[in-house]
């Protein structure tokens, strides 16, 4: 998705067209889990907090197996995340449920991989290139259309 997010962004997020939405896919134990409340935790902040940290995460994905609570607070804080209250939220039991929750509906839809999209009802799995992900949206917006 990186390579093809750019494109979308900016012929159909940056001009209201379409918006980006992040399910939390939790297939990779704690690294899954803990990856995803940093993200989660950043983004109550301020919705760029939440992509920055998506972002830095998945590109150093190999460290998060052995990365510890102090990693998740020094990459949020990082991006910008005021740490105090970083550190509420990812401390927050409720935090951690509520992520939970997503990921227990995620299933219940059949979800199981990565990475899955859906565009206006239009469900697709894998990587998908850029014309592919076109064709839907424009679709969708033609039918959407007054």
């Amino acid at each position: 998705m990186l390579g093809t997010e750019p494109q979308i962004i900016a012929n159909y997020v940056d001009s209201g067209q379409a918006k980006i939405v992040f399910w939390p896919v939790l297939n990779h134990g704690n690294p899954s889990v803990y990856s995803s409340l940093t993200a989660q935790c950043a983004g109550a902040q301020d919705p760029e907090l939440f992509w920055e940290v998506h972002d830095t995460l998945f590109t150093h994905q190999g460290e998060l197996w052995r990365a510890t609570r102090d990693y998740y607070v020094a990459v949020a804080v990082a991006a910008g995340a005021d740490q105090a209250a970083f550190e509420v939220c990812y401390d927050d039991p409720q935090q951690l449920a509520a992520l939970m929750n997503l990921d227990a509906t995620r299933r219940e839809r059949g979800i199981f991989s990565q990475p899955v999209f859906d565009v206006g009802g239009n469900v697709f799995a894998g990587s998908v290139p850029f014309d592919r992900f076109a064709a839907i949206i424009d679709e969708v917006l033609a039918q959407a259309a007054p």
